[in-house]
């Protein structure tokens, strides 16, 4: 069963790697560097996380953000994608040495999944499916209307900044939460009981900005608020705020 996961990953590796090469003169590439905010763990609530990454434009191939993706299809009015992304971001005990002291490390999770990207005329609808195969096991659901499509142009010959609003949900299977979330039987203590997370529903609202500044130059921005799952909140290793604020900026350079 392991292998035959492996194997999976490997084509559709080698599926996205060869459509890379063959749009390569239809491609734009780029740097990009970022910082978000954590997902709600207690003492980290306020703290950001910087990345830096590569970007990829092409015309089926994508990388970004958003994941790695391919699109089947070949239509100005929607997409389906498959695509391979990370989630979840995990943690360990030096991220918080009074929460996760005692608690096992728990790594990022590596998603593959399908997307389906339609333009509704008023926004993008974007609806996706995932299921981690590196460690949860779990899977996940989400849709979003409004916001800034996957892949948005960063340059259409002039500069031009776009603000739209999104509402959406996110539902994670009991395997993802608890995988995050729980605490085992051995890395429960005197302050921090063991816990099994249930599965979780998660709505949100935001708004979401890009600014094409010039064909080399684009900058993202998103704010939002959930209202996070009980399953979350109640979990010993949360702040139990029945709400959640996020903040991503992004800035990419292209060539």
């Amino acid at each position: 069963m392991k292998n035959n996961k492996i194997l999976r990953a490997a084509s559709l590796g080698t599926l996205l790697l060869s459509n890379l090469m063959s749009s390569y003169a239809h491609a734009d590439f780029g740097i990009g560097a970022g910082a978000s905010t954590q997902n709600g763990y207690k003492d980290l609530d306020d703290k950001g996380v910087l990345s830096l990454g590569i970007e990829y434009r092409g015309n089926k191939f994508n990388m970004g953000k958003d994941g790695i993706s391919y699109d089947f299809t070949n239509s100005n009015k929607y997409a389906t994608e498959v695509f391979l992304a990370s989630k979840n971001r995990g943690y360990e005990a030096k991220d918080s040495k009074k929460t996760f002291s005692g608690m096992g490390k728990r790594k990022p999770s590596i998603d593959i999944g399908g997307r389906v990207i339609v333009d509704t005329g008023v926004g993008p609808a974007v609806f996706e499916a995932t299921k981690d195969i590196h460690k949860s096991k779990g899977f996940e659901v989400g849709l979003k209307l409004g916001g800034i499509a996957p892949h948005a142009p960063h340059w259409t010959g002039k500069r031009q900044v776009t603000i739209s609003p999104a509402v959406g949900v996110r539902y994670q299977s009991a395997k993802v939460a608890n995988y995050y979330y729980g605490v085992k039987g051995n890395e429960a203590t005197a302050t921090r009981k063991s816990y099994n997370a249930k599965s979780a529903v998660t709505p949100f609202i935001g708004l979401e900005a890009q600014a094409n500044m010039s064909r080399h130059f684009s900058v993202n921005a998103n704010l939002g608020v959930s209202k996070r799952a009980k399953s979350i909140r109640n979990s010993p290793l949360t702040s139990n705020k029945k709400y959640q604020s996020s903040a991503q900026l992004g800035f990419t350079y292209w060539f």
